[in-house]
């Protein structure tokens, strides 16, 4: 018998409040790569000869000067793009394994959106850049990036109705079927919230290093080969290594990582200086990028502290049973998986014997039952 596809083999439960959450982010996601899509159509149109508005607002003149290239201002539009779909995998991911503290991490990362849509519009129109003046007397482009202010703002909104149902929803379930254990519940809650933690800071870090690659940094710059060669592969690696040490609870590597991450805000602060102190205003490499990166420094600082606090915490509740219980409700989950696939496949040759089939059910439903009153990990 063919098994049908349905929302819950990709994880989704059946809840109307965790489709909704999930419905809300495709939806966005929809919105948010059709606008940046045609900015960027509209940015290239911009630069070729100034062509004149498709919805008949205004014309662009040809004689403006471009001390920016058409790329420059793509970049910006990728990375709405790319968070959007970093937006979709917490979404599903934290919905998919009842993680609150992700589904409320979700919520602030789409905040954090509505901010960086709000500079960038700051930087168009309210307080223009000499390159970004380019743009002035496009209404294309202002309508399109009001738009895309309007559906982060309404998703916020929807995100944080929703965030504070399916905390309603999820967490008495995830939080009170632990075990009576308080200790590991308590350390559970960290270890999620470090994990989320990591996440966000591999957005916001490589976004950073992104930009500062290829808005700020020139090829015989040094610097930029060492941002490009070394400094973006070895935060990935880094910060992966730092889930394999929560994840093993490995003490020396979690010290590695914690001193790593302690000394890093030093870097973020030197940066801070560098952009704004002792700068000539005639080759002022920070003009169009400053407020961009500044954004984004001022939040991976603030994350890296949070997460140097908050990976604390989690070594010291290494070694009170908390991986031990994670593996423990692995091999159970996948027992229990096991025995239904056999319980399916049964029913698809039609065996016979109701009360043969009755004991198999049963003593299934007595195995699950017992799983999800010790662990409610997912």
């Amino acid at each position: 018998m063919k098994r049908r596809l349905t929302l819950k083999n990709f994880g989704i439960p059946t809840s109307i409040w965790a489709r909704m959450f999930i419905l809300v982010a495709l939806l966005e996601v929809f919105a948010i790569v059709c606008i940046q899509g045609y900015v960027i159509k509209r940015t290239v149109d911009i630069y070729k000869n100034g062509t004149e508005s498709l919805w008949g607002f205004g014309v662009q003149s040809a004689s403006n000067t471009m001390t920016i290239t058409q790329e420059s201002f793509i970049v910006y539009d990728v990375i709405f793009i790319v968070a959007q779909f970093f937006l979709l995998m917490l979404c599903w991911e934290a919905v998919a394994h009842k993680n609150t503290i992700q589904i409320i991490a979700a919520t602030l990362f789409n905040i954090m959106c509505l901010i960086y849509s709000l500079i960038q519009y700051t930087t168009f129109y309210i307080h223009p850049s000499a390159s970004a003046g380019i743009f002035q007397k496009d209404n294309d482009m202002r309508i399109l990036q009001i738009t895309t202010m309007v559906v982060y703002a309404l998703c916020s909104v929807a995100f944080a109705t929703l965030t504070w149902e399916l905390y309603q929803l999820f967490g008495w379930q995830t939080y009170k079927k632990l075990g009576a254990n308080l200790a590991l519940r308590r350390a559970y809650k960290w270890h999620q919230i470090l994990l989320t933690l990591l996440k966000l800071d591999i957005f916001f870090f490589i976004s950073y290093s992104v930009q500062l690659a290829t808005l700020v940094l020139r090829v015989s710059d040094p610097e930029t080969w060492v941002q490009i060669g070394v400094v973006i592969p070895g935060s990935i690696v880094f910060l992966i290594l730092s889930f394999w040490a929560l994840k093993v609870e490995k003490r020396i590597v979690m010290i590695v990582v914690i001193v790593c991450l302690g000394l890093s805000p030093a870097y973020f602060i030197y940066k801070l200086v560098r952009m704004n102190v002792g700068i000539d205003k005639n080759d002022d490499p920070y003009l169009d990028s400053r407020k961009y990166l500044t954004f984004f420094i001022v939040v991976t600082l603030a994350l890296i502290l949070v997460t140097v606090y908050v990976s604390i915490r989690c070594y010291r509740n290494f070694g009170i049973g908390l991986k031990e219980a994670i593996s423990d409700y692995d091999s159970r989950k996948a027992q229990l998986k096991a025995n239904r696939t056999l319980l399916d496949a049964s029913r698809s040759r039609g065996d016979s014997g109701a009360d043969a089939g009755a004991l198999h059910r049963r003593s299934i439903h007595d195995e699950y039952t017992q799983v999800h009153e010790r662990f409610s990990l997912e």
